[in-house]
């Protein structure tokens, strides 16, 4: 079974989250300003369990879209990393050894 068709494809990827948003394209170019219309054919229905479909127009940062979370959690944990990084060069300019030298922590 070779399934080709992406738009399927990226429906069907498990959400992490109950609320969700799932990607169906990409418009690479600027849309003029004025009024469009969009046609959209209902092939699964989401009554059954109480759920529901939207269609948004959304931009993206270089993170992803509107969840911020993503972005802080990475300059967080980069900052961390970042802090740890420079309390061994200070140690290990403190202690005078190489990093993983035995004999220096044992003279």
């Amino acid at each position: 079974m070779c399934i080709r068709d992406r738009h399927f494809i990226v429906w069907m990827r498990t959400a992490g989250l109950p609320d969700f948003r799932k990607l169906w394209g990409k418009i690479n170019d600027t849309l003029p300003a004025g009024t469009y219309k969009l046609k959209i054919t209902n092939l699964y229905n989401t009554t059954a369990f109480k759920g529901k479909k939207l269609f948004v127009l959304s931009t993206t940062g270089p993170f992803g879209g509107i969840n911020r979370f993503l972005e802080y959690s990475y300059y967080i944990v980069g900052g961390i990393c970042l802090l740890i990084a420079i309390a061994f060069f200070v140690r290990n300019r403190m202690t005078g050894g190489k990093f993983g030298d035995i004999q220096a922590k044992t003279e």
